[in-house]
C-alpha cells in the first residue's frame, strides 16, 4: 500500500488536490492497469466525452501557477515537527499562504475577494466540547491521529506549494511545512439563485434543516468511538451489524448525529448507483461499521453532509470538506503506521472513491480504485467474498468502479475474470435453490449483464492497444452481441410482471412542447419490488448502444435506426423517473451514464439539445458534477460555448453553493491534469464514430 501512502499524503488537505512534487520517486497514478493506454483505432463515446480529464487533449488545462515555479525545501526539514500557527483564516491556510489575521477579513481575502472565515473558538484539551454530551466525546482516541500531535486536525501539508493570487510574489518564503487544518473555500460568485433548483423530484419533500445541529448549537469536537482507533478495525465480516438504529449513535457530537439521520433518511443504494441493496447494506453494515471506524464514520459523515449543503439554501462548502478531509486523514495516518488493512479500511476507500465521482474527479478516482482492488485481492478469494452480504456488496462496489472505468475509457477491467464468474454461480445457486425469490433473480440478472460488461471491456481494451486482429475483433463484438440480446430475451417472467407495471401515472402538470419524449407514458416503469428492473433494462439499453458504436464496420440505416431507438428508451426512461412521484431517491443518478451516452445519439437539433442540458444541470443540482472536459464535449456537441460555465441559460439554478462546488471540482481536476499529463499515453481526439449519419441526426449539423 506504499503507492497508495503516498497518492493519499497528496491528497490530505485542501479539499483533496493532489500535489505534483510530492513523493516523486514513486509511481505514478497514471501507472494503474486501466491508464495503460494508447490511442484507440475506435471511437469510443465516452472518451470523447472527456470524462478522463487529461486524457484527450491534456492541454486543455493551464497549470495552475503553483506548477509554474516549484521550490524545494531546505534538506532535511521533512524530517522536522513543526509547531504551526492555527489562528489564521481558514482561506489563507487551505491556500498555503501567510494570513495577516486581520478581523473581520484579513488582507489577502480582500484583495482576493475571497470568502474570509476564521475558526471558532476551540475548548482547550480535556475540557467538555460544545456537542459532546459526555466525557468520553471530548477528543478523539489518540491513536487515530497518528504520528504528529500538530498533525491532529486535518494532517500536513506534505510541501505543498502556495497558490498564488495575480499580484502576489511567487517568491515569497514559505515554511517548510505549513499548517492546512482546514479545506479550501472558493469564492462564492454573487448570483441569485432560480426556481430551477426547486424544480426537483417529487421525491425530494423532505425538508432540512438550516443548520448541522439537532440543538441549535455547533459542535467542533471529534466523536470518540468505543473501541475505534481509525484504523479500520472492525469485527469480521459475519459479525456486521443488522438493524442500525438512531439509539446506536445517540452519545456521539450533534453534527455527526445530524448528518447521520440525514444519512439514514435520504441516502439510498442508488445514489452509490448500485442497481440493489436487498439487504439494505448502506443503512445498516455500513452505517455500523462506521460507528466502530473514525475515518469510515467521517468519510460516511461528509458524503452525507455534501447531500445536505446543496439541499441547503444556506449550504456551504465547508460542511462538506472538513469531513472529507478528517477521513483522509485518518486513513493517511492508520497507513503510516503500517496496519494491516481490513474490511474497513477497503469501505473507507470505496466511499472516499463515491466522493471523488461526484466531483468529476476521475483521476483520483482511480487512484482509490488501485489501492481498493489490492485490498480486495487480499482479503477474499472469488469464492470467501460471497459468504457474507457485506462482502458481496462490497465486492459489487468495486466491480461497478472497475467495469464503469473501463467501458468509459477502453480499459481493461483490474478484477479478474473469476471474481465475476463466482457472483453468476453464487446467485444461480441461490435463485435454483428459492425459487421464490425475487432477490436472488434480480441479482443474477445483474451479476450477468456486469460480466458481459467486464467482457466487453476486455475487448475495448485490446482494441485500443491494438492488440486483437480485425477479424477477431468482429467475431467477439458479434458474440457479445448475441449474449446482450439473449441477456434481454431470456429474463425471468417474474422480474417484468405486468402486475407491477406503472400505468396509472398522475400528471403533474401540462406537457412541455420541448420535451422530447413523454414523462406521463404508462407501463415504462416498474414499481417495486421490480423498479431494480427499470434500473436493468436502462442499463442494457447503454450498453448495447455502446457496444453497437463500437463496431468496425460502418453503421448501417437499421443500425442507426437502432442505436436511435436505444438512445430514445434510455431518455424515456429518465425522464418517467424524474417525473414519477414515488421515484426511489437517487434513482436519477444512476441513470448519468446512461443519459451521457444517449445524448451522443438523438437527433442534433436545438430541442433536443436543450432537453439533454436541463437533464445535465438537474444532475448536478442533485450533486453529480460533470467534469470540465465533458462540458467541453458538450459544447461542442451543442454548438454553445456557454455550456461550459453552466448548462442553462442566465445561470438558471446554478445556486452559490453549487458555484464552489463546481470551482473545487475545477481546480481539483486541473491540478490532477497537470501533475499527471506527462504520464499520461493520449488518446486520439475523434468523433468519427460517435456522430451519426446525416440522415437520421434530425437536424442540421
Amino acid at each position: 500500500m506504499s503507492d497508495y501512502h503516498h497518492f493519499l499524503s497528496s491528497m490530505a488537505g485542501v479539499g483533496g488536490q493532489p500535489n505534483a512534487n510530492l513523493h516523486a520517486s514513486s509511481p505514478p497514478i497514471s501507472q494503474h492497469p486501466a491508464m495503460q493506454m494508447v490511442g484507440t483505432p475506435m471511437s469510443n463515446p465516452y472518451q470523447s466525452l472527456g470524462y478522463f480529464t487529461g486524457f484527450p487533449e491534456p492541454i486543455m488545462f493551464n497549470a495552475p501557477k503553483a506548477q509554474r515555479s516549484r521550490r524545494k525545501s531546505a534538506p532535511g526539514l521533512d524530517h522536522i515537527k513543526h509547531r504551526r500557527t492555527r489562528s489564521g483564516c481558514y482561506t489563507c491556510r487551505s491556500r498555503r499562504v501567510k494570513c495577516d489575521e486581520n478581523h473581520p477579513i484579513c488582507e489577502r481575502c480582500r484583495k482576493g475577494k475571497r470568502e474570509c472565515v476564521y475558526p471558532e473558538p476551540t475548548a482547550p484539551k480535556g475540557s467538555g466540547s460544545v456537542g459532546s454530551t459526555g466525557p468520553s466525546q471530548q477528543t478523539s482516541p489518540s491513536s487515530s491521529h497518528g504520528d504528529d500531535e500538530d498533525d491532529e486536525d486535518f494532517g500536513q501539508d506534505a510541501n505543498l506549494d502556495p497558490i498564488m493570487d495575480e499580484d502576489e510574489d511567487e517568491d515569497e518564503p514559505q515554511s517548510a511545512t505549513t499548517q492546512l487544518s482546514m479545506p479550501r473555500f472558493p469564492p462564492r460568485r454573487s448570483s441569485t439563485a432560480s426556481s430551477y433548483g426547486a424544480q426537483r423530484r417529487a421525491t425530494d419533500r423532505r425538508q432540512d434543516s438550516e443548520t448541522p445541529s439537532l440543538d441549535g448549537n455547533k459542535s467542533s469536537s471529534s466523536p470518540s468511538l468505543s473501541g475505534g482507533t481509525g484504523s479500520g478495525r472492525m469485527p469480521a465480516i459475519s459479525s456486521f451489524p443488522g438493524a442500525v438504529g438512531r439509539s446506536d449513535w445517540s452519545s456521539l457530537p450533534h453534527e455527526i448525529q445530524f448528518y447521520l439521520n440525514y444519512f439514514y433518511e435520504n441516502m439510498t443504494h442508488y445514489h452509490y448507483c448500485m442497481v440493489s441493496d436487498s439487504d439494505n447494506f448502506f443503512r445498516t453494515a455500513l452505517i455500523g461499521a462506521a460507528l466502530r471506524d473514525e475515518a469510515l464514520l467521517y468519510a460516511v459523515v461528509g458524503f452525507a453532509a455534501y447531500h445536505h449543503s446543496l439541499r441547503n439554501p444556506n449550504g456551504r462548502i465547508k460542511e462538506f470538506l472538513q469531513y472529507y478531509n478528517r477521513s483522509v486523514t485518518l486513513l493517511l495516518a492508520f497507513l503510516k503506521r503500517k496496519e494491516t488493512p481490513t474490511a474497513t479500511t477497503l469501505l473507507t476507500i470505496l466511499q472516499l472513491a463515491t466522493i471523488e465521482e461526484y466531483l468529476g474527479d476521475w483521476v483520483n478516482l482511480m487512484g482509490h480504485q488501485r489501492a481498493a482492488l489490492e485490498i480486495l485481492t487480499q482479503l477474499f478469494t472469488p469464492q470467501s467474498v460471497m459468504q457474507s452480504s457485506a462482502s458481496r456488496m462490497m465486492l459489487t462496489w468495486y466491480a461497478r468502479f472497475d467495469v464503469f472505468i473501463g467501458i468509459m475509457g477502453s480499459f481493461e477491467t483490474s478484477l479478474p475474470r473469476e471474481w465475476f464468474t463466482a457472483c453468476i454461480d453464487y446467485y444461480d445457486s441461490r435463485a435454483a435453490a428459492e425459487p421464490s425469490s425475487l432477490g436472488w433473480k434480480i441479482e443474477a440478472s445483474a451479476a450477468r449483464l456486469r460480466f458481459i460488461s467486464m467482457e466487453m471491456s476486455l475487448l475495448f481494451g485490446k482494441g485500443a492497444r491494438q492488440d486483437v486482429a480485425e477479424e477477431a475483433y468482429v467475431a467477439e463484438h458479434d458474440r457479445l452481441s448475441g449474449a446482450l440480446d439473449e441477456w434481454r430475451n431470456s429474463w425471468d417472467p417474474a422480474l417484468e410482471d405486468p402486475a407491477y407495471l406503472v400505468t396509472d401515472f398522475p400528471r403533474t402538470h401540462a406537457l412541455d412542447p420541448e420535451d422530447i419524449v413523454n414523462p406521463f407514458t404508462p407501463g415504462v416503469l416498474f414499481r417495486p419490488p421490480l423498479f431494480t428492473s427499470t434500473m436493468l433494462s436502462c442499463e442494457w439499453h447503454s450498453i448495447a448502444l455502446m457496444l453497437e458504436s463500437q463496431a468496425i464496420a460502418e453503421a448501417s440505416d437499421e443500425t442507426r435506426a437502432r442505436m436511435m431507438e436505444h438512445a430514445y428508451a434510455i431518455c424515456q426512461i429518465c425522464e418517467t423517473v424524474e417525473f414519477w412521484p414515488l421515484s426511489p431517491g437517487g434513482s436519477l443518478i444512476i441513470l448519468h451514464p446512461c443519459l451521457a451516452i444517449a445524448a451522443l445519439f438523438v437527433p442534433r437539433d436545438a430541442k433536443h439539445h436543450m432537453w439533454i442540458r436541463k437533464k445535465f444541470a438537474l444532475l448536478e443540482v442533485m450533486g453529480y458534477i460533470s467534469p470540465l472536459t465533458m462540458r467541453r464535449r458538450m459544447a461542442e456537441l451543442f454548438r454553445d460555448e456557454s455550456c461550459v460555465r453552466w448548462w442553462l441559460p442566465n445561470d438558471e439554478g446554478f445556486t452559490p453553493i453549487l458555484q464552489s462546488i463546481r470551482t473545487l471540482a475545477d481546480d481539483r481536476n486541473a491540478t490532477a491534469v497537470s501533475s499527471q499529463s506527462d504520464n499520461l499515453r493520449q488518446v486520439r481526439h475523434v468523433f468519427s464514430k460517435m456522430y451519426l449519419g446525416p440522415a437520421s441526426r434530425g437536424g442540421s449539423d
